[in-house]
């Protein structure tokens, strides 16, 4: 359990960042990848073979990709941070905040802009939601 506080406190801090200035402390988010594979060498995080460890970074490559082919509209903070993700949980457990995360804020969206709040072109941040999404698969 101390793995996902050490992880929540290190998603906190990029999510306050990102929903108000809109950009990700990549220092931030180095600093907790660092973190987990040095958790990870220490063995304080159980036995990993290196191919949990390389599909742990699926998500966050992913959105790499996405980044590339969307011209950032996605950003690639958003990849890091997913990487930083995948390397404290895993594939299983990223995918599932990922997954959470984006309802979350897909429903978010569609009231704010089924209630006129937003336009269409407005970008949300996404960071905040996936600290959500982490807090709704960790705690069930």
């Amino acid at each position: 359990m101390w793995v996902e506080i050490v992880l929540f406190l290190f998603l906190a801090v990029c999510a306050v960042f990102d929903g108000f200035s809109r950009q990700v402390p990549l220092a931030v988010v180095w600093l907790g990848m660092l973190t987990a594979v040095g958790l990870h060498i220490g063995g304080a995080m159980g036995e990993t073979s290196l191919m949990a460890g390389a599909l742990s970074l699926i998500p966050g490559a992913g959105f790499f990709l996405l980044s590339f082919l969307t011209g950032e509209k996605v950003g690639y903070g958003d990849g890091w941070v997913l990487l930083m993700i995948g390397l404290f949980l895993g594939v299983y457990q990223c995918f599932l905040i990922l997954l959470v995360g984006l309802a979350a804020e897909s429903v978010v969206a569609i009231v704010l802009l089924a209630l006129r709040k937003i336009q269409r072109d407005r970008e949300i941040p996404f960071l905040p939601f996936l600290l959500l999404g982490m807090g709704v698969v960790v705690c069930f």
